[in-house]
C-alpha cells in the first residue's frame, strides 16, 4: 500500500518502513548509504507549524531488513509527508531498540505542545477530515442555506465536548464567521463517519451563546465526558 492509503493514526506516533528509493541519498551525511539501501524505518510527529514530517531511525536494501543505523543515537534524518506520501509503505511492528530509538525524540518533538491537542491527532474519529500534510487542520461544517459546508480549521484544543480552533479558509458570509477566528465545534455522525459542525464561531458571541456554550461545558464536565472521551475522575 502506498503510505497516502494508511489512516493518518495508523502511523502517526508508529513504525513504518517506506520504499524511499533515491530519498535515502540526503541521508549520507549520517550513514554511508549504499545503493541498495531503498528502504526507509520511519516514525513521525507534526512540527511546530503542524506540518507532518518523517524522522528516520534506520535504512536497508529490504523491508525486512532495514536495520543499518538503528544503533546509531541520533536519528538519520527527516523525510516530509510531500516527499514520501505517494511512496509503497509498511507498517512495522516494533522491538525493544526502535522504540529506546524513538520515544525520546518524540517526546522531545512534542515538548510544550498542549495535551489535548496531542490526544486529537490519536483520535481516528478525524482521519477522514484532516489535511494530509496538517493533521491539526480539518473539515468542519457550517449550515449554509439548508446544507452543511465544511471548511478548514485548525484545531487548538479541547474544552468540553468542544473542539476548539480557529479558521484556517474563510467560510460564507451568512455563517458569521471569518479567517482567524475561534470556533467551537461538536462530533455528529453521517452515513457512519464522524463529521464537525461549528455550533459557535467568531469573538464577538452573544451573552445568551456565551452563556449556553458555558452551560454545556459545565454539565458535561460533572460527567467527566470532553471531546476526547470519558475523563476519570477522583
Amino acid at each position: 500500500m502506498r503510505l497516502e492509503e494508511y489512516r493518518f493514526t495508523e502511523y502517526y506516533h508508529q513504525y513504518i518502513t517506506i520504499e524511499a528509493d533515491v530519498l535515502t541519498d540526503q541521508l549520507s551525511d549520517k550513514i554511508d548509504v549504499h545503493e541498495d539501501d531503498c528502504y526507509a524505518l520511519c516514525s513521525c510527529y507534526c512540527a511546530a507549524d503542524g506540518y507532518l514530517e518523517f524522522n528516520v531511525l534506520s535504512i536497508g536494501p529490504t523491508w525486512e531488513t532495514c536495520t543499518r543505523g538503528l544503533d546509531q543515537k541520533e536519528m538519520l534524518g527527516t523525510f516530509t509527508v510531500d516527499q514520501v506520501y505517494q511512496q509503497e509503505a509498511r507498517i512495522a511492528e516494533p522491538d525493544f531498540e526502535m522504540i529506546a530509538k524513538n520515544v525520546p525524540f518524540l517526546e522531545m518533538m512534542d515538548q510544550g505542545t498542549d495535551e489535548d491537542l496531542l490526544t486529537t491527532r490519536l483520535d481516528p474519529r478525524l482521519d477522514q477530515l484532516r489535511d494530509p500534510a496538517f493533521p491539526d487542520i480539518v473539515l468542519a461544517g457550517f449550515t449554509v442555506g439548508q446544507t452543511i459546508e465544511e471548511y478548514e480549521m485548525r484545531i487548538t484544543g479541547v474544552r468540553g465536548p468542544f473542539l476548539i480552533g480557529t479558521m484556517e479558509e474563510e467560510p460564507p458570509e451568512e455563517t458569521g464567521a471569518h479567517l482567524d477566528d475561534p470556533v467551537w465545534a461538536v462530533p455528529y455522525i453521517y452515513e457512519g463517519e464522524c463529521h464537525l459542525f461549528i455550533l459557535y464561531a467568531g469573538e464577538n458571541l452573544t451573552k445568551d451563546q456565551m452563556e449556553q456554550r458555558d452551560t454545556i461545558i459545565q454539565e458535561m464536565n460533572r460527567y467527566g465526558i470532553t471531546f476526547n472521551g470519558i475523563a476519570l475522575r477522583n
